[in-house]
């Protein structure tokens, strides 16, 4: 089985730099996407317990409502407005 986008961003610095070859075009998406806000600390990695680095491993995020999607399709739309302003 690939490594995963979220298994190498619990892997350590060192092995991480090893193993980035391994990872597919769509996991790498992942990371500049998805995964780019998270920054663990060496010392976070390793306080981890083996549930949490599953947990975080097989996150599955939650289905917008069509509430949800229609405010965030409503916020796009005055981002949009707010730049064609200036």
């Amino acid at each position: 089985m690939a490594l995963t986008a979220r298994e190498w961003t619990l892997l350590p610095k060192d092995e991480m730099e090893a193993r980035q070859g391994e990872l597919s075009p769509g996991e790498c998406f992942k990371l500049r996407t998805e995964l780019s806000m998270i920054h663990l600390t060496e010392e976070q990695k390793a306080r981890m317990t083996e549930e949490e680095k599953n947990k975080f491993i097989n996150q599955k995020y939650p289905k917008r409502t069509e509430e949800e999607k229609r405010e965030i399709e409503r916020q796009a739309r005055e981002v949009f407005r707010s730049l064609l302003e200036d």
